[in-house]
């Protein structure tokens, strides 16, 4: 009976009306019925004064998963902090792989750089060498020609002796004959003929003089002029060896400058590979440290989600014993004014069983509907758990949870067992418990599982 009473008063499903009281005398009737009207009213009265008994063994089941899920809220949060870490750790090893490989991409560009020249230099040093080979060989010719020139001189000196001898003789034979006079020399002729033949050897010697004379200067230029000549060409051959083997040294030495570039590249781009390879390393271990992590934290979640789901399934099983009727209705009013910063969903790889509305501290938390308050404070508090919450039954089906409340300044204003309409003032916003910042935690528990508030909100 009482619980149809309170059925109908916390919009649960409404029974059957009622019949209205007779209009006649019947006396007996009358009185018993006055008694038990009475006594319903004394018992309504005895349930709203008197706080309902808590089951010992559901306070310390609470507390447990109370001190649990806080423990796997902490351990998520460590796990969370130490991801992010291990992340960071990847990102920055990434950053040393990325760097590393644009170095070495850089020093690879200027190792081909340097290949490119000193293989040019490579060509230019052959082709200096050629025309070393080339010089070297005209030199030998013109040294060959400036020896065959200089054995001809000698010769023509030879020679040029032999027809100065020649011309001392005539010059002795013409001298002799100067001091004989024409007709000492036709007197002294056995005949006109042989004077004739004198005077014509006379003549004959006279030209070859000149002839001599002419040759012999003849000779002298033209082998002077080759000399000269030859002389001239293999000074110019020689400064020309000179200049290319200058130049061909001067290649050589920026073929090796530009070598030794290349190996220094390559000692470099090996260090970078090196740098790349631990970079490499440490950045697989961040990852897979995080990986781990993450891990770690899915792990946690689950088993915070079961948790969860266990101290709704508690929190359900009051709701029942409350001796409330099934609910079916909604929230009338919104627990908190505040802006939601966390929806029933996943969240951070997990399951986030609630609405998180942010308020400031000692904001006014209300109860949404009608109903029994079956849980109140800190009933996990000898486990070093400071939340504190308010559970509210609405039904015997259906009950909600009013988390991170405050409790110095301003503590929850109900007991357990006391009846609250939608709207009354039950606690105010705190920071108990694991939180950042201050809000309200509000749950909404159907059949002993959390569902989405959102469905049963104003």
């Amino acid at each position: 009976m009482s619980s149809l009473l309170t059925a109908t008063r916390f919009g649960c499903n409404d029974p059957r009306p009622m019949g209205a009281p007779r209009s006649g005398r019947g006396g007996g009737v009358r009185r018993w019925r006055v008694l038990f009207a009475a006594l319903v009213v004394l018992s309504l009265l005895v349930v709203q004064t008197m706080p309902a008994a808590a089951d010992p063994e559901d306070e310390q089941r609470l507390a447990q998963l109370a001190r649990e899920k806080q423990e796997l809220e902490r351990a998520i949060q460590v796990s969370r902090q130490n991801a992010e870490r291990y992340r960071q750790e990847a990102n920055r090893f990434q950053a040393a792989v990325d760097s590393a490989n644009a170095r070495i991409a850089q020093l690879s560009q200027e190792q081909a750089r340097a290949q490119n020249e000193a293989d040019a230099l490579r060509i230019d040093i052959a082709i200096a060498e050629e025309q070393l080979a080339l010089v070297a060989f005209q030199l030998n010719e013109t040294q060959a020609l400036i020896g065959s020139l200089k054995a001809q001189a000698a010769e023509q000196t030879k020679q040029l002796g032999k027809r100065e001898e020649i011309y001392a003789i005539h010059l002795r034979t013409t001298y002799v004959q100067s001091r004989v006079s024409p007709l000492e020399m036709l007197l002294s002729s056995r005949s006109l003929a042989d004077f004739v033949n004198r005077v014509q050897a006379l003549i004959l010697i006279d030209r070859q003089d000149k002839q001599i004379v002419g040759e012999m200067k003849a000779l002298q230029t033209s082998t002077a002029k080759k000399q000269d000549d030859v002389a001239q060409k293999e000074t110019e051959i020689a400064g020309l060896q000179a200049q290319i083997t200058s130049q061909r040294a001067s290649l050589a030495k920026k073929k090796a400058d530009y070598e030794e570039i290349v190996r220094a590249k390559a000692a470099s781009i090996v260090s970078q590979d090196g740098l790349r390879y631990d970079a490499a390393v440490n950045r697989n271990s961040a990852v897979g440290a995080t990986q781990q992590a993450n891990a770690e934290a899915a792990s946690l979640n689950r088993r915070l989600e079961q948790t969860e789901a266990a101290y709704a399934a508690l929190a359900a099983q009051l709701a029942a014993r409350s001796g409330l009727a099934v609910f079916t209705g909604r929230m009338v009013v919104w627990p908190v004014a505040g802006v939601v910063t966390s929806r029933f969903g996943a969240r951070w790889g997990g399951f986030h069983n609630g609405l998180d509305i942010a308020a400031p501290m000692y904001t006014p938390v209300k109860a949404g509907a009608a109903g029994q308050v079956v849980t109140v404070g800190k009933p996990y508090l000898a486990y070093g758990d400071t939340a504190t919450v308010v559970i509210i039954a609405h039904g015997s089906n259906f009950s909600t949870l009013y988390g991170h409340l405050d409790d110095r300044t301003r503590p929850p204003v109900v007991r357990v067992g006391q009846f609250v309409t939608a709207g009354t003032t039950i606690a105010y916003v705190g920071m108990t418990g694991w939180t950042t910042g201050p809000h309200a935690h509000f749950m909404t528990i159907v059949n002993g599982r959390a569902v989405d508030p959102a469905g049963y909100l104003p």
